[in-house]
């Protein structure tokens, strides 16, 4: 019953005609497929990046799809990156059903398709995950010499948010398949990475975005957006959003420090 609700908390997936054709506010992208390890087939966008850019691999949050998320690339425009950004499996045109092992499965299969189909090295590829696209972009970032992470309105874990929201529920009665341990990945992670957080976020408080942060290795910078909720981060910020992770990027770029 409680693996029901949580799943109810964590996943709110649009489904898309197959045939649903790019809207009229989207342009410059290309509708791609990946075939992932678990037999799912996963559709996305994908913005070809200008010359000797890098390349963004975005993981959005628990809601809408990759037509609604596309808006995003008007808040990182100032990156002048490529980018790549998926649907889980069961949102959109994705084949499946929203589960953590296959979305871990579906975002290693788009960084493979990055590095092997369109040759982009992995030294040239920023990992961003926003809220339930954070814990994704951290299980793929292990092991592979990416260039960054951005870890957006993201939570330490599954069982921590609980915890947090329902303190005297007993222990055997939260445990799930679905954790996303965030903060137990970070460790292992040795890139720059900075966390974007909002400081009156009411879904994911931003002590969890501290926290999150206190365990990263360096280099790691924290980038707070005041007055910001969960969903509204860069309308908040406005263009100091953009601005701000291209000094971040341009930092690694020269191996200097944004600050």
């Amino acid at each position: 019953m409680f693996e029901t609700l949580v799943r109810m908390f964590l996943y709110y997936p649009v489904i898309l005609d197959p045939s649903a054709q790019l809207p009229e506010y989207i342009h410059g992208a290309e509708q791609v497929w990946i075939d992932s390890a678990d037999g799912n087939r996963i559709h996305g966008l994908y913005w070809r990046a200008p010359d000797k850019r890098p390349t963004i691999l975005f993981f959005h949050g628990n809601a809408q799809t990759v037509f609604e998320w596309a808006l995003v690339t008007e808040d990182i425009k100032p990156m002048e990156c490529g980018m790549l950004l998926i649907d889980y499996p069961g949102y959109g045109k994705s084949t499946g059903k929203p589960r953590e092992e296959a979305l871990y499965a579906a975002g290693h299969a788009a960084l493979r398709w990055l590095v092997g189909h369109m040759k982009v090295p992995e030294h040239r590829i920023i990992l961003f995950g926003k809220s339930l696209g954070g814990p994704v972009a951290a299980e793929v970032a292990q092991g592979h010499s990416i260039m960054g992470l951005v870890l957006e309105s993201t939570f330490q874990s599954v069982p921590a948010m609980i915890r947090r929201m329902v303190p005297l529920l007993p222990e055997h009665a939260w445990l799930s398949s679905e954790q996303y341990n965030t903060a137990s990945r970070l460790p292992s992670i040795h890139v720059s990475v900075v966390f974007v957080h909002g400081t009156i976020d009411t879904l994911v408080p931003i002590s969890e975005g501290k926290a999150l942060y206190a365990l990263a290795n360096e280099p790691k910078h924290i980038y707070i957006v005041d007055g910001a909720g969960h969903n509204d981060v860069s309308f908040v910020a406005g263009r100091e959003y953009g601005l701000t992770l291209r000094r971040w990027l341009d930092g690694i770029e020269n191996k200097t420090t944004m600050y």
